[in-house]
């Protein structure tokens, strides 16, 4: 192989190595991530709002609850007519009671509150006056009003996301490596001339004579031997 051959494979596989070196380093760049957009929470773009947000919750209103109570007698009044009268009439211990005189607090049980009553012989009877207090057996309860709810006002700012701008990388094309050259041989060619020709041909009846007359000696050589 001459020299120059020998250069030109120098310099192919040195091309072959810088190709491979090339795609080595390119797929390095694409296959290994770096910190990106989007290792960072998703962005999602909003307007501006407002927001109720609620502080205190509404206490609906409570009904009251009455007093429960009872008539209890006090005092019980006779009356005392000045002249002669049929009966007390309108007049009360309460609203008369100069023709009014208190005699007992025993209470018999049956006795009317809180009107004249006739006790004794009937039509001929004396007048009597229970008057009356009221006993709280349960005193009340007062409702509550209503309550309404409380809210606050929260304001909002608008979203707005960063445009991301992905450049892609830059992939190198494959270096495709040409195909070997055939190593050649320089073989020295032969001119054949005329002569060159006439030579061989001389040559080739020569050896035929000779070849026949070796064969004509083998044979009487056989011969005489067996004579």
């Amino acid at each position: 192989m001459s020299s120059d051959n020998r250069g030109a494979g120098v310099l192919r596989k040195a091309a072959y190595a810088a190709g491979a070196m090339s795609l080595a380093v390119a797929g390095i760049l694409i296959t290994v991530p770096g910190a990106s957009a989007d290792d960072a929470a998703p962005c999602t773009p909003m307007a501006a709002y407002d927001e109720q947000v609620l502080v205190t919750p509404e206490v609906p209103a409570t009904p009251g609850t009455p007093a429960v109570t009872h008539t209890a007698p006090v005092q019980r009044w006779s009356w005392n007519p000045h002249g002669e009268q049929d009966g007390p009439g309108d007049s009360t211990p309460i609203n008369d009671p100069d023709h009014w005189t208190a005699n007992t607090e025993h209470y018999k049980d049956g006795e009317p509150l809180g009107e004249a009553y006739q006790a004794g012989t009937p039509g001929n009877g004396d007048w009597f006056y229970w008057t009356t207090e009221e006993v709280i057996d349960t005193p009340a309860v007062p409702g509550t009003p209503e309550i309404p709810a409380v809210y606050q006002t929260v304001h909002h700012d608008a979203v707005t996301c960063p445009v991301t701008v992905v450049t892609p990388p830059v992939v190198a094309p494959p270096v495709v490596a040409p195909a070997p050259e055939p190593e050649t041989h320089t073989v020295p060619a032969t001119v054949q001339t005329d002569a060159d020709q006439t030579a061989v041909l001389v040559l080739s009846g020569g050896l035929g004579l000779l070849a026949a007359g070796a064969l004509t000696g083998a044979g009487l050589l056989a011969r005489s031997r067996r004579n």
